[in-house]
């Protein structure tokens, strides 16, 4: 009984330890670090490129929407390249030790992204 229930959990959690992001760092500030994961990106089936960008703070911040406060801020996001926009669709934070503190419940339905342009000479 003990070895069927240990291969059980160890089999829920081979995907997560599979799955860890693997962050790479763009850009490093004082005050910001941004990092984006490699492990996320993927090729839609209509050519869009997903991503999911970090942005993890030296001073922790508070969303006055959802009254929290964070030190990690992660955020699911499209690229267009053909068209060289990207689109933010759902977020999550953390505390500096990664431990989850909210994320949005669903991301944002394609009628509602809200395209950006990608300029040049941006990091985006």
């Amino acid at each position: 009984m003990k070895t069927g229930l240990c291969l059980f959990l160890a089999a829920l959690t081979a995907p997560a330890l599979a799955a860890q992001a693997d962050w790479v760092v763009y850009q490093r500030g004082s005050a910001l670090e941004l990092a984006v994961d490699r492990q996320s990106i993927w090729l839609e089936k209509d050519g869009l490129v997903h991503f999911v960008n970090q942005e993890r703070f030296s001073e922790r911040q508070y969303e006055k929407g959802y009254r929290f406060a964070f030190d990690i801020r992660r955020t699911d996001g499209y690229a267009d390249c053909s068209k060289n926009q990207f689109a933010l669709v759902g977020s999550s934070y953390y505390t500096r030790n990664n431990q989850h503190i909210f994320s949005s419940m669903f991301p944002l339905q394609r009628y509602a992204w809200t395209w950006q342009p990608v300029y040049d000479g941006s990091v985006a």
